[in-house]
């Protein structure tokens, strides 16, 4: 009963602490303010790919040229994956398409910056913040694009060059993969918040995991998965920046072929 009352008191302190503060639960400047910069953000990620001052347009080249050797390969690395089949594959791909799932990560930035509000933790709120915003910038951008572009599916047909341009249709929202924006824009966010080059490893391997879990399930094609990562970590990059108020990122994306392997490699300051 003692621990019970323990609990409930601190829970009650830790309230009265975050209702003090103003913040997107109790505050309509908050939530204003947040919608400005989600404003200013959402600009700058429609800048950026054109920017020739800094490495936007080249990032955006390198971008467009790996999607485009990907696409020379989507037939043979589709095959590949699917001929490379087994019941222990198939439930890593279960997992890593559930861990991608976008509402999911939606569901976590919430939660995090919930926590941040508990405990009274500015970094905590911010981080939050920033998932939130990144992750709202890459499923936005992947959607535009999505519909834009209306690449067939690779079960849909089998023809990677199968497109349906502004058309809507169902099965043809192909490219970008919005489960890798928004995997590699959650990356993208955790590992410019975290000092160790083990964990910013952990989180793009978990991004890169996601991927490969899409190309199992016959969901998108390889080139879909780069352009979609491309995506997450532009977003991820622009909402970070803004928030350190760095201004511009140094960021580029190169692609690499090595034998039938083909691989984007992520060149920018960390």
């Amino acid at each position: 009963m003692r621990n019970i009352l323990s609990i409930t008191a601190i829970f009650l302190l830790l309230s009265a602490s975050a209702l003090a503060e103003e913040h997107l639960f109790n505050s309509t400047t908050a939530i204003r303010d947040e919608a400005v910069r989600l404003g200013d953000e959402a600009l700058e990620v429609a800048k950026t790919p054109a920017d020739t001052e800094g490495y936007g347009l080249i990032g955006t080249l390198a971008a467009a040229g790996a999607v485009g050797l990907t696409y020379l390969f989507d037939g043979d690395i589709r095959g590949k994956v699917q001929a490379n089949k087994s019941r222990g594959l198939d439930k890593a791909a279960d997992v890593g398409n559930l861990i991608g799932n976008p509402f999911l990560h939606l569901g976590v930035a919430a939660a995090v910056y919930g926590g941040g509000v508990m405990a009274d933790s500015p970094k905590h709120r911010e981080l939050g913040e920033m998932l939130g915003e990144s992750l709202i910038l890459a499923d936005a951008t992947s959607l535009v694009l999505k519909q834009a572009i209306g690449r067939g599916r690779p079960f849909t047909s089998g023809d990677k060059g199968s497109f349906r341009p502004l058309q809507f249709k169902s099965d043809y929202d192909s490219l970008p993969s919005m489960h890798a924006a928004s995997s590699f824009a959650m990356a993208s966010v955790m590992s410019a918040n975290s000092e160790t080059l083990a964990a910013k490893l952990f989180y793009y391997s978990v991004a890169a995991f996601v991927g490969y879990a899409r190309l199992y399930k016959d969901k998108h094609w390889a080139g879909d998965i780069v352009l979609g990562a491309a995506v997450g970590e532009l977003c991820g990059r622009v909402v970070t920046g803004y928030h350190a108020g760095k201004g511009k990122r140094s960021l580029a994306l190169a692609p690499t072929v090595t034998g039938d392997t083909v691989s984007l490699l992520l060149l920018g300051r960390w």
